[in-house]
């Protein structure tokens, strides 16, 4: 049995973009949608023998997503049931809708009975090719002291014949956040890590934190994380989904697999107040990294004497390989005067003074040579 897990899809993110002018679609959107593609696209190969798909929640940025977000996840899904392939939905939050009345972003699955496709929206068993899945989606705050005696109850009715699975769309005791704080719905209360080591099952897809992590090893207790970065809080992560693969002893093995995610790149530039050319400095440090196609931010921290030297034109031409330019930011830094009280000064002569502020300032000795110079020149021509 192989399996694709993944979650956090998000369909809906419009961060760092703009419009794309062919589809009508914003460029971050497109960006989700590819990453979405990569992994339908390995799901369909036939070499790669996936089994079925599991989703564990948060296909979209909103609860309310629009009809082009609907349109553009069903036909991925519709993709895998025409190649025979059955998907699992989960109901994350933001799946979610605010009243029980309401319907949910995936009930339109099972309202019109599309085959191989099962939508999990309470907790339950299901059985889909041979595997059980114990299905645990997003639950309300009033519903959360229930989870032990709800997850025990679905354990209880696993079958011993067949493997079985779990798969919860929520916070667990020892997982790291990512950038997602900013954006989750509501404050989560964390399920014990414990209570999702059963013997019984073989291994927990989750879904909700975004930063990819295993939990555990025996099961895998596995956060496939968010398949496309979504803001600079993500820059060092790779993005992924999981195959895994359940052996005949029940053990299970699984490998993230890259959705090549739209690179970020942070430019952080400290410059010395002491730097008599910071723009050679600033477009050096540029040319060192690669921002082709990739969303890029720059920070310079500069002198206030310096700052009128920062050529912001300048550095967007050196950064038109760049996907998309999310600022170019100068914060001033007023360094501390210079105090020089261990010196005896009115024993010095004005350029001893000058030679003992610069080297107190950190100047490296050429400089503090050269400036001595221009300035002993200036007082000859007195």
């Amino acid at each position: 049995m192989r399996f694709i897990h993944t979650a956090d899809i998000h369909i809906g993110m419009e961060n760092y973009g703009y419009l794309d002018p062919v589809s009508g679609l914003h460029t971050r959107i497109l960006d989700f949608l590819a990453a979405f593609d990569r992994l339908i696209d390995y799901a369909i190969d036939p070499k790669h023998a996936i089994d079925l798909v599991i989703f564990s929640g948060d296909a979209y940025k909103t609860r309310t997503p629009t009809p082009t977000h609907q349109r553009e996840f069903a036909k991925r899904i519709m993709t895998l049931t025409k190649h025979k392939i059955p998907v699992i939905l989960l109901v994350g939050n933001h799946d979610t809708p605010n009243t029980e009345a309401k319907a949910n972003t995936l009930d339109i699955y099972p309202t019109m009975n599309i085959p191989q496709v099962h939508v999990i929206r309470k907790p339950e068993v299901i059985t889909v090719q041979g595997l059980q899945i114990v299905g645990l989606p997003w639950l309300q705050r009033s519903e959360f002291e229930q989870i032990p005696s709800i997850l025990q109850t679905l354990y209880d009715s696993l079958s011993p014949e067949l493997p079985a699975v779990t798969c919860v769309h929520a916070s667990v005791e020892g997982a790291m956040f990512g950038s997602e704080r900013a954006f989750t719905l509501g404050k989560d209360m964390a399920i014990p890590l414990q209570l999702l080591q059963h013997p019984k099952v073989s291994y927990v897809a989750l879904g909700h934190i975004h930063k990819r992590q295993v939990l555990s090893k025996t099961p895998p207790v596995v956060y496939s994380g968010s398949i496309e970065r979504v803001d600079f809080g993500e820059e060092k992560e790779d993005k992924s989904f999981e195959v895994v693969e359940i052996n005949e002893d029940r053990t299970s093995t699984h490998t993230p697999i890259s959705t090549q995610p739209r690179p970020f790149v942070s430019i952080i530039l400290n410059i010395s107040p002491t730097d008599m050319n910071p723009m050679d400095t600033i477009m050096k440090e540029i040319h060192k990294r690669n921002v082709e196609q990739a969303i890029v931010k720059v920070k310079i921290s500069i002198s206030p004497e310096q700052a009128g030297d920062i050529e912001v034109g300048k550095i967007r031409t050196a950064l038109d390989q760049a996907f998309f330019i999310a600022g170019i930011t100068k914060e001033i830094f007023r360094p501390e005067r210079m105090r020089l009280k261990d010196l005896a000064v009115k024993e010095l002569s004005p350029l001893e003074m000058l030679r003992a502020y610069l080297k107190a300032k950190n100047y490296d000795e050429s400089k503090i040579t050269q400036l001595v110079k221009f300035a002993t020149k200036l007082m000859e021509e007195q």
